[in-house]
């Protein structure tokens, strides 16, 4: 007869040494479920996404976190897959899996090495591949902080076409150029908001000369 779901380790029970893991059936999130971190990814567990409960220790995972590392990604939980030691990988190369560590590129400290949110500074990374400090600090903004750079950087370009703020907005724009201590940092910007904010710099610094220019005339003449 089948074997009923989740009923090959009851809970509590220790798995036996070098077992293959208990067998779970993925479902749907229930709404108990629904917000709740995957101890693998690190990520909440949305509506919809298929998932698994740990038999032993009833944490919920996601179905493929599950499937990749091979049982449950709770350290000391007798469902997780046997490992001897936890591998600590470096910035720039991808281990995935349970048994490797990575730096999180935000505030350095040992994480899983597919994690995509930093369970200590609450970092959220577009990828799971290790980052350097160097590309975190360099990354394109998303989410809703690429919203709101959005409403900046068109701000920032109606400012500069307007002829009468030229006096404010060229000094703004030519911080933002060349500091890193403004409202947006340009390097992050996506490239259609890039060449905007440089659309903007050069429509102020346009604006100028031609004040510069007609200031220079009326003395002269």
């Amino acid at each position: 007869s089948p074997t009923p779901r989740n009923s090959a380790v009851r809970p509590g029970t220790p798995a036996p040494a070098g077992s293959p893991p208990p067998r779970v059936t993925p479902e749907p999130a229930r709404d108990e479920q629904i917000g709740k971190t995957c101890s693998t990814c690190g990520t909440g567990i949305s509506r919809g996404e298929l998932v698994v409960t740990c038999p032993l220790c009833s944490l919920p995972y996601h179905h493929d976190c599950w499937k990749e590392i091979g049982g449950c990604g709770t350290y000391g939980c007798k469902a997780a897959p046997a490992v001897t030691k936890t591998e600590p990988v470096a910035e720039d190369t991808f281990t995935p899996g349970w048994t490797a560590e990575k730096k999180c590129p935000a505030c350095q400290s040992s994480i899983l090495a597919n994690a995509v949110i930093c369970k200590y500074c609450k970092a959220v990374f577009p990828t799971e591949r290790p980052m350097t400090a160097a590309e975190w600090a360099t990354r394109e903004y998303d989410g809703t902080d690429l919203v709101r750079m959005r409403n900046l950087v068109i701000a920032q370009f109606v400012a500069s076409a307007l002829g009468c703020l030229f006096i404010f907005s060229l000094p703004a724009n030519l911080i933002a150029m060349f500091t890193e201590s403004w409202l947006f940092d340009v390097k992050r910007l996506p490239p259609p908001l890039r060449i905007l904010f440089y659309a903007g710099v050069g429509v102020s610094a346009l604006w100028g000369a031609l004040a510069l220019f007609f200031g220079i005339y009326s003395v002269l003449f």
